[in-house]
């Protein structure tokens, strides 16, 4: 799944399709991990979601996802019931997907809590287990009847609460969907959504003026992603020098960075595990917040897995692997300078310039060369950050 996952990053002509997509993943979060059976068929169809509503109306996004089997299944959903209302759903969808905390009350999350009750998955269809099969023949067959289920949303209303609830200073018999509509009709909703995508693009903490500017964009569009990242993308802001390697890259950003830059030829097999040392496991982020991010990508033993990640890549075996926009270099100057220049945008010191160079001079197989300059730009701090 990772495979595919980074492999379709690498190598896509949509480019910030997918970075959409990541982005959903890191916010509207799932862990693969706990989902257990239902993991990697529920957990591929969620960022299948990600990606077909990856710019369009967040409106429609969170509609769906909070019908989604693998939210449904990760956030208890599929266990609430009107008796017994589960509120974890409800509370993370208020505070971590929507507004924000400090903008709803705990009355809040046990009024939309009721409102989600009853929401269920259409069953798997079990059949009875042939006798006589070998353990794995047993496994085999119980897989191939979790791979046919499709699981789809429906309500069953002997669960469902349907009493009024007051939520958000509305009252009325709210069913999960109305709440989700509400929630969408914040202020708080707006700059809450807002603020994550330029702090996701551009840089963190940008200020309430710049806020206020793409609040209009998300109003005046209908709540549109699209807009707003268009909006995000040609402001001032996005070409300052405050934004200018602002952002620390994430174990992805620094693999696939890397991958395209440098038009490598890989499938994944075999370094996507060296990936997971630098600490992001995609599908499987650490809790329900996602990766807290920033400098929290950096310490001692993650960036010595980035080493170890570049080892992997570039010297495979031991030997150094071919470099496709590196072939060809007319000289070590040459080659350093355009390993720069794709990767760190030619923005580098004089001083670290000449020792790339000095080193450069000391490889004679072009091959090695290119592979010991990619592995040294990839390391240097300037790579770092995007």
């Amino acid at each position: 799944m990772q495979r595919w996952w980074l492999t379709r990053m690498s190598y896509t002509a949509r480019p910030l399709e997918e970075r959409m997509t990541y982005i959903w993943h890191g916010l509207l979060t799932t862990q693969v991990s706990i989902l257990e059976m239902m993991g990697a068929k529920t957990i591929i169809q969620q960022n299948e979601l990600f990606r077909s509503h990856a710019l369009g109306r967040y409106d429609d996004l969170l509609q769906a996802v909070a019908k989604d089997p693998a939210m449904m299944i990760y956030l208890n959903t599929v266990d609430s019931t009107a008796e017994h209302p589960n509120e974890n759903f409800a509370r993370e969808l208020m505070e971590l997907f929507s507004m924000g905390e400090g903008n709803y009350t705990e009355t809040d999350v046990r009024e939309s809590a009721r409102a989600f009750t009853g929401w269920r998955l259409t069953p798997l269809q079990r059949r009875p287990i042939p006798q006589g099969l070998s353990t794995p023949e047993r496994n085999e067959f119980v897989s191939q009847m979790w791979a046919t289920w499709q699981p789809e949303w429906l309500v069953e209303p002997k669960l469902h609460d349907n009493g009024v609830k007051t939520f958000l200073g509305r009252t009325g018999a709210f069913g999960g969907e109305d709440i989700i509509s509400i929630i969408m009709e914040q202020p708080a909703t707006a700059r809450f959504i807002v603020r994550r995508l330029f702090s996701e693009l551009a840089y963190r903490d940008p200020d309430e003026e710049t806020i206020g500017r793409l609040v209009d964009v998300w109003e005046t569009s209908g709540h549109s992603v699209r807009d707003v990242v268009r909006a995000i993308l040609v402001s001032d802001e996005f070409y300052s020098i405050r934004a200018y390697s602002s952002l620390v890259r994430s174990p992805v950003d620094f693999a696939v960075g890397a991958v395209r830059a440098l038009e490598l030829e890989t499938n994944w097999r075999g370094i996507e595990r060296a990936a997971a040392t630098m600490d992001q496991t995609l599908f499987d982020p650490p809790n329900v917040a996602g990766w807290p991010g920033g400098e929290t990508w950096l310490s001692s033993s993650t960036f010595f897995g980035r080493l170890n990640f570049l080892d992997t890549v570039f010297f495979p075996a031991g030997r150094a692997a071919p470099i496709p926009a590196l072939q060809g270099a007319s000289s070590p100057e040459v080659l350093v300078d355009e390993a720069l220049k794709r990767l760190v945008d030619d923005n580098i010191s004089p001083e670290s310039r000449e020792s790339l160079y000095a080193h450069a001079r000391t490889v004679t197989n072009p091959q090695e060369r290119a592979a010991a300059v990619a592995y040294l730009v990839l390391a240097s701090p300037e790579y770092q950050l995007i």
